[in-house]
Order: structure tokens, then sequence, then C-alpha cells
């Protein structure tokens, strides 16, 4: 049998405290609405310091994420 980590972590999104199991991904932490959001350019999601993050990203303790909605015709202008 495998030994697992069953440590909890805390993680903030959009300033609000998420307890989650170390090892899981930011899609984890925001959850599945917030995930397609991201995923469709209906939102970004970036961490304290401004960076993009990806949904499947690892996450670490006390990691900051901000989730903000955008206009997804605008973004296609970006690219």
């Amino acid at each position: 049998m495998s030994e697992e980590n069953h440590e909890k972590i805390t993680v903030f999104v959009n300033d609000k405290p998420i307890r989650i199991f170390f090892g899981m991904r930011v899609k984890h932490a925001i959850g599945a609405r917030q995930t397609r959001a991201v995923q469709t350019h209906h939102a970004q999601l970036r961490d304290a310091d401004g960076n993009d993050v990806d949904v499947d990203g690892a996450l670490y303790a006390g990691e900051r994420l901000y989730i903000v909605e955008t206009n997804p015709k605008e973004y296609a202008e970006e690219i």
C-alpha cells in the first residue's frame, strides 16, 4: 500500500480561504464553473503578482488566485 499525503493547505481564491488537499490542482480550488469560464476565455485567472495561471497548475500553501471576468471577443483581439 502506498503512503498518501492527506495534509491540507489553504489557498485564497478572490481573497476567500479554501482548504484543499496537498497535491490538488488549481481547477480543484476554483471549481468546475470557474474552470470552464477560464477555459472559454470568459474569465482570466491570475496570481497575486498578476501572472496568468493555468487551471492544471500546482498549488502551494498561501497562494492567492484571482478570477476576473472578461469578454471573450476582446480576448480574441489579443491573440
